[in-house]
């Protein structure tokens, strides 16, 4: 039994994750070190195309969950795909609108949801680059860090993320992190099939001058790039990885990966994605000068890190190819991220920071005195409209249950 919970949730593109997350108020504290406080409960995968929209995730999270909670959460914070406004996101991939007041009103009412935030995602994932220690890591870049310097993450994953973090008057115990919608800026071409793809891309997407380069750095780039190759090179594409790619959905960028070894398309698909990776994971390293570190995150990072690591690796030439400021990047360490929990580390971490916040203004001390009138459904000064908890749990689909 805990004093509180808090629902922690990373909404990507294909994927949506949510976390259960229990504290007692003894935990409602300042502390130290990378682990947040608070026990995990329950971690469940959804797969997006299985769902009409993220309320249907949420109901049906919190009907398995129900086994190991006495309340509903009290905070709920999500990393969402796509630029946040007035607490909304649309969803750049998939359409998909969430709004945390829309959140507040349905799952809401006497011990419910008082507080729904929403941040992008890859703010999610870099505040949960904070919590990353070193063997989660491989080492791309062998550079000593600077505590306190800038550090960015660049991830792929359906799309391509990008973020920033600075530490207030230096202070590595006060990083926060700025969003960015980076992985829209325009795809450099660097060599002559690069040129050739950014002209297929631009007759494929109906664009004159520019195509982005989440059109290639990113799941679905990777599908787009796979495309390309297969057309062009229509007599080297293997029938039955062709087959599988043309039937895969949301998947295609997984198939033309794990073919790589038997596929000649899928191989230089992959030497075109990792190329690309590199030199846009290098282009942020010019952008913030991350001396605290430049993480490469995302889900295909891990997935893919044969192509990622090692000096002579696409990525890496591709990285350090940046003419007269090359030398420059010698100075940034560099990461690839092995784990891909980030946006629920990051997001866990803002909910633990908004609950103290909010059970401090309740008059609570985080050691003691903290009033429960939430778990009796007082709700927070200033939210209003909340029409009590959705009971429609019917529709379940198959989703993957941790904890």
């Amino acid at each position: 039994m805990f004093d509180y919970y808090i629902l922690s949730g990373d909404c990507g593109g294909t994927n949506t994750r949510l976390q259960l997350i229990g504290l007692n108020r003894s935990l409602l504290k300042p502390f130290t070190g990378k682990k947040t406080p608070g026990t995990i409960l329950k971690t469940v995968t959804f797969l997006n195309e299985n769902y009409s929209g993220f309320k249907s995730i949420l109901e049906e999270f919190l009907y398995v969950s129900k086994p190991v909670i006495s309340t509903l959460p009290k905070v709920c914070v999500l990393a969402a795909a796509g630029p946040v406004n007035q607490n909304k996101v649309l969803f750049t991939n998939n359409g998909w609108l969430i709004s945390g007041s829309s959140i507040v009103e349905n799952f809401g009412g006497k011990g419910g949801i008082e507080k729904a935030i929403l941040v992008n995602d890859f703010v999610g994932a870099g505040y949960g680059v904070l919590t990353v220690a070193r063997e989660e890591c491989r080492v791309l870049n062998d550079v000593e860090r600077i505590e306190g310097a800038p550090i960015a993450c660049v991830g792929a994953g359906t799309g391509l993320g990008e973020c920033y973090l600075t530490a207030g008057g230096g202070d590595p115990e006060k990083y926060e992190c700025y969003a960015s919608e980076g992985g829209h800026a325009e795809f450099a071409p660097r060599t002559e099939i690069e040129f050739e793809l950014l002209r297929h891309l631009r007759q494929k997407f109906s664009s004159r001058h520019r195509v982005s380069v989440e059109r290639v750095v990113s799941g679905t780039g990777l599908s787009n790039v796979y495309e390309f190759f297969s057309e062009k090179y229509s007599s080297k594409r293997d029938p039955n990885v062709y087959e599988e790619f043309k039937n895969a959905g949301s998947m295609k960028g997984k198939v033309v990966s794990v073919n790589s070894s038997k596929c000649v398309c899928c191989e230089m698909s992959m030497k075109v994605f990792a190329g690309a990776y590199g030199s846009e994971v290098g282009v942020a390293g010019l952008k913030w000068i991350p001396r605290g570190g430049l993480y490469v995150t995302g889900g295909l990072t891990p997935k893919n890190i044969k192509w990622i690591e090692g000096e002579q690796s696409e990525f890496m030439q591709a990285f350090r190819d940046k003419g007269r400021v090359s030398e420059l990047l010698e100075e940034i360490p560099v990461y690839a991220v092995m784990v891909e929990d980030l946006g629920l580390r990051g997001s866990h971490r803002l909910a633990w920071k908004i609950l103290k916040e909010e059970v401090e203004g309740e008059g609570g001390e985080g050691g003691g005195g903290v009033k429960k009138s939430w778990a009796a459904g007082i709700l927070l000064a200033g939210v209003v409209g909340v029409v009590g908890i959705c009971a429609v749990w019917g529709g379940r689909k198959t989703v993957r249950i941790s904890k």
